[in-house]
């Protein structure tokens, strides 16, 4: 699970993902709606519920609430992602009936021609509300974001909705072991205690983790260590050797052999990479 915060006066929290290079994102769930948009280029693959998709300019995917998904993807200048959370809370008690009896469906491209002039809306606001985030603007051009994402979530609501409630089929299980990798990552997290939590054997336990997520839980602790790993090189100054500390890995020796193992250089390297695409 993902912890997400929103501001108080905005239903809506919009990230611009910086042009870093590689950006792998674990599988993971949250509560809040995803908008995922492909402003530029074709960066990478999603996968959701299972599924892989390939990311192609001016895809649309909406990921319905507690539904894991993830990211494999290269973000440059010419290939740029946007994402957009809606907050389920106060979608939820804005139009309660709606969100208990419905889901948002949208993979890629409207499925109807009737949608399609509600899509091009879409795409239009997201880039609008994108502008505005990215700039340093005052109160008063945020109530203009307000609107924006507001008659965003509505043009979503009205067009994209269909008569079928979300259903999860990860189990709760994997879920909540989803949820404690992600608050004890940078812990000594002993993964055979984790399965006696659950009353498994390890070795149930990592069959039925690896059915559900394609990875053993093992290399899934690994990879979202790394995944935090490179957004410390990205958004701090921290040394490498704290960085390993920070980040659960056990020595420096298994911290690069995993990092290299993942982006295919060292983190020195992709620190080095961070700092010439950024410039």
């Amino acid at each position: 699970m993902e912890l997400l915060e929103f501001e108080y006066a905005n239903p809506v929290k919009c990230i611009y993902h910086r042009p870093v290079g590689e950006k792998y994102v674990v599988p993971h769930w949250h509560e809040a709606i995803e908008i995922t948009f492909v402003e530029k280029g074709n960066p990478g693959k999603m996968y959701l519920e299972g599924q892989e998709y390939s990311l192609s300019q001016d895809d649309v995917y909406v990921t319905n609430s507690r539904l894991i998904h993830s990211f494999d993807t290269v973000i440059t200048p010419d290939q740029r992602i946007i994402t957009l959370l809606i907050n389920y809370d106060w979608l939820r008690n804005c139009l309660p009936k709606t969100i208990r009896n419905k889901k948002i469906e949208l993979i890629k491209a409207p499925k109807k021609d009737s949608q399609r002039a509600a899509f091009a809306k879409l795409i239009e606001l997201i880039k609008q509300v994108k502008d505005i985030q990215v700039q340093n603007v005052d109160e008063y051009e945020h109530l203009h974001q307000l609107s924006l994402t507001v008659e965003l979530v509505s043009i979503l609501i009205k067009n994209f909705v269909v008569d079928k409630k979300v259903e999860q089929k990860i189990p709760e299980v994997i879920s909540m072991a989803i949820e404690d990798f992600h608050n004890q990552y940078s812990s000594d997290l002993r993964l055979t205690d984790m399965a006696k939590k659950y009353n498994y054997s390890y070795a149930y336990f990592s069959k039925l983790f690896k059915r559900y997520l394609g990875m053993s839980p093992k290399k899934y602790l690994t990879l979202l260590r790394i995944q935090n790993a490179a957004e410390l090189i990205e958004k701090t100054d921290d040394k490498l050797t704290t960085i390993v500390v920070k980040t659960g890995f056990p020595d420096e020796k298994s911290f690069y052999a995993a990092f290299k193992g993942k982006y295919g250089k060292t983190p020195s390297e992709y620190r080095k990479q961070l700092q010439v695409t950024t410039e």
